[in-house]
């Protein structure tokens, strides 16, 4: 909750304001609602906090409030709250035609973002445009609510960054629906069909597809099979899974049906535990892959091309980093040797830490790194040249450069 001796306003340690008591409480919560301190829905401290934090009577800032709802400045809401007033459209709506809208996915409080993840992109870019000057607000997708979505545009921002996968959330497409009747600048960060009449940067999540297919090709492996936890409906996965199929077909391979092993889960399930239910989910599909056989799940001889389950498996293709380690995991218990007969590819370059390398360290045998720690500035530049007016009127459409990073024992195979 804002506070007056929080903010760079007049307090009574700070200069002294020749004005009234009363006006000075006033051009306190106007100069609050101008910078942002104070936010469109957001309460007005109460006339005890303003009081005590401005060194002024209570009822002179009681009066104060009162007159800055007479001015239009602050409108009632419940009228049994201790803080009383919240700021009107109007009056917060200059420091709206001023703000850059962030919507990204938020850690809880504390939290830290690791690099790969869409919360990197939301710390990294908010910090950027917020050096520049202007007011960022960040809005967590995960929460979007339609009728937030309303009270956000009844005064239109400068601008709307857009940085998780949002093509499948409804809100989040309401926001950018409402961006483009008004006419607001959108940068997003991805390349889904529903998001192409907007500035983007992405990955490009075929090209690493293929890359890593051509990698485990390159290391002799033939029989290479898709290794999913779910269906690949994001469009991110379906285009990885579409560069597999390309990188097999250039190579004079069958592309193998992506061996799907599940992961539905409550959100509440304890980290060991979800680890422990992937990994049997992810068994149960190997055994399915070698007809319950597991010495049948690898054939050393390369050059038999993969026609059924029977001709063995020699790469999975996983999703990302941490299915990988849950695909390691589970040929561990099943005796089958990694790093070897069977290599594992990844995505995203998640350190050994994350979510499942708490209880599997061994992970792929190559990934992709996609470089957001530079992404980050990419979105924040290309939003700023829109709003300079530096780019055409039409969408730009700019491509991440990634990486292909491997075990470096791996290279004398």
């Amino acid at each position: 909750m804002p506070s007056a001796r929080k903010t760079g306003h007049p307090t009574p340690d700070g200069p002294q304001c020749c004005c009234s008591p009363r006006e000075r409480v006033l051009r306190w919560i106007e100069d609050a609602i101008k910078s942002g301190e104070i936010r469109r829905g957001e309460a007005v401290p109460s006339s005890r906090d303003l009081a005590r934090d401005l060194g002024v009577a209570r009822n002179t800032a009681a009066a104060a409030l009162e007159e800055a709802e007479t001015r239009g400045i602050l409108v009632r809401r419940d009228p049994m709250a201790r803080k009383r007033f919240v700021p009107t459209a109007a009056a917060t709506a200059s420091v709206a035609c001023s703000t850059i809208y962030v919507m990204g996915e938020l850690a809880p409080d504390g939290e830290p973002a690791p690099r790969w993840t869409d919360r990197y992109l939301s710390v990294e870019a908010f910090s950027r445009l917020s050096a520049t000057g202007r007011h960022v607000m960040v809005l967590n997708s995960n929460v979007l609510t339609a009728a937030a979505v309303d009270d956000l545009f009844r005064a239109p921002p400068a601008a709307m960054l857009i940085l998780s996968t949002v093509a499948g959330n409804e809100h989040a497409m309401w926001a950018l629906e409402r961006c483009r009747k008004a006419g607001v600048p959108v940068v997003v960060h991805g390349n889904a069909p529903a998001l192409r009449d907007f500035d983007r940067i992405y990955t490009d999540h075929r090209a690493t597809g293929r890359d890593l297919t051509r990698w485990l090709i390159a290391h002799g492996r033939r029989r290479i099979v898709p290794f999913f936890p779910y269906m690949p409906e994001p469009y991110w996965a379906s285009e990885r899974l579409a560069g597999y199929a390309d990188a097999m077909r250039e190579a004079g391979l069958k592309p193998h049906e992506c061996a799907i092993f599940g992961t539905e889960l409550p959100d509440e399930t304890p980290g060991e535990e979800r680890f422990r239910v992937r990994k049997a989910l992810a068994i149960a599909k190997l055994l399915e892959l070698c007809r319950g056989n597991p010495k049948q799940l690898f054939n050393l001889s390369t050059s038999q091309p993969f026609n059924s389950h029977a001709s063995g498996v020699d790469a999975l293709f996983c999703l990302s980093d941490n299915w990988a380690r849950v695909a390691n995991a589970a040929m561990r218990d099943l005796g089958i040797p990694t790093h070897g007969e069977i290599l594992t590819t990844g995505h995203d370059n998640i350190d050994p830490g994350a979510e499942f390398g708490e209880f599997e360290a061994d992970g792929p045998d190559a990934t992709i790194d996609k470089h957001n720690e530079t992404k980050a500035a990419a979105l924040a530049s290309l939003l700023a040249a829109r709003l300079a007016g530096d780019l055409p009127p039409e969408p730009q459409c700019r491509i991440h450069a990634h990486e292909l990073v491997e075990r470096p024992n791996l290279t004398s195979l």
